[in-house]
């Protein structure tokens, strides 16, 4: 009696999931939650004590630019906001081009897509020519809408250098 093996071959296909280009809406809600978790960070209450404001920019890939005033009344109520073009960054320091109040120039953008639910947003900062920085932020969606959870520090597992 012959006993004939068959091998059959089972390819199980695992989509890749690639988020859809976001909408214009989306993009302008994590960059404003990115905008406003960073500006509350630097610009604390001791700092906006001395009169600091944090002016505002975007960068969609190329170039920052002062965000609208559209996009400005997104922030009502935070009166130590402004938008990136009151403000002049100088090498002993960023000022509010009206009040020569100290300044923290703050650019947001550009956004990368982790997921539907998740961005990486780099972040710009201009205090001055010793403080500042690019820093990279972890912004997501919940219940509330989109919500910035601070910066993303990469490290090294314990024991390597």
């Amino acid at each position: 009696m012959r006993v004939e093996l068959a091998v059959i071959a089972v390819v199980l296909a695992v989509p890749v999931v690639v988020p859809a280009q976001p909408s214009r809406e989306q993009a302008d809600a994590v960059l404003e939650a990115t905008l406003r978790g960073v500006a509350q960070q630097f610009v604390t209450e001791e700092v906006r004590a001395i009169g600091a404001v944090a002016c505002l920019q975007i960068d969609p890939g190329g170039a920052p630019q002062s965000i609208s005033k559209e996009f400005m009344a997104r922030f009502k109520g935070l009166s130590f906001m402004r938008r990136g073009a009151e403000c002049e960054a100088r090498p002993k320091g960023a000022v509010e081009r009206a009040s020569q109040a100290p300044a923290f120039i703050i650019t947001a953008g550009p956004i990368e897509w982790a997921s539907g639910n998740e961005a990486h947003v780099r972040v710009t900062y201009f205090r001055s020519d010793t403080q500042s920085g690019t820093r990279l932020y972890r912004v997501v969606r919940e219940g509330s809408g989109w919500v910035s959870l601070g910066q993303i520090i990469k490290m090294s597992p314990a024991g390597h250098v």
